[in-house]
């Protein structure tokens, strides 16, 4: 899975280096701030995307469609039905937002959250298009920022917060139903709550225990 030199633990340590480094501002920030600020990050390292046609492949593609029959996507599609997002052959086209690889066929899928408190369904459905079968990736990533305006969890909504990510991740599943999802793909889920004063905590998916750890994941 590798693309002039990069695979998914590259990516994952971008990743890694925001989750350190990235400071509370305030409500001015949402979702839109951190995929720039990413984007920015991966192209400056790696050049992924050449749209002066100069020889290079484009293989970072924002907003990937899982089916547009257009450019011959014909993978997942979901539907929301009862204020849920589920798996649906008559359904809508999922946006990743972003893939990395062959337009027709990418190695990884991310998605991120950026918000001021747990936005359950949405990560759900994150969650939900990262382990699809249907979907063609390798890989999957999934980066959450929790920003809070005063300090970070504690106490009762602490273990709330863990068990609303254990809860998401089993929900994506079930939705999914038995063989729905592709246990086999590299799987990287990281939380990361960050407050005022820029304290932080982080979080990331155990694949081999099958639940969130209060740790980064380590990179070998």
């Amino acid at each position: 899975m590798k693309m002039d030199g990069l695979n998914a633990k590259n990516v994952l340590r971008v990743f890694l280096e925001i989750a350190q480094s990235m400071r509370y501002r305030g409500l001015m920030l949402n979702e839109r701030y951190l995929h720039h600020y990413f984007s920015h990050q991966l192209q400056d390292k790696y050049g992924l995307l050449d749209l002066t046609g100069g020889g290079g492949a484009i293989t970072l593609h924002p907003e990937w469609p899982t089916y547009k029959t257009q450019t011959g996507l014909l993978y997942g599609r979901y539907k929301k039905e009862n204020g849920e997002y589920r798996p649906n052959p008559n359904g809508k086209a999922g946006f990743i937002d972003f893939a990395i690889g062959n337009y027709e066929k990418p190695d990884i899928g991310i998605e991120f959250q950026l918000k001021y408190g747990w936005a359950q369904e949405e990560i759900v459905y994150d969650f939900l298009k990262l382990l699809d079968r249907k979907n063609p990736f390798t890989a999957s990533i999934s980066f959450n920022i929790i920003f809070r305006q005063t300090k970070l969890a504690r106490g009762g909504d602490l273990r709330r917060l863990e068990e609303h990510m254990n809860d998401a991740i089993g929900e994506a599943k079930k939705r999914l139903g038995n063989g729905g999802y592709d246990d086999s793909r590299e799987l990287h889920l990281i939380v990361t709550e960050i407050d005022k004063d820029n304290n932080r905590r982080h979080w990331h998916y155990d694949k081999a225990i099958g639940t969130f750890k209060e740790t980064l994941p380590l990179i070998s």
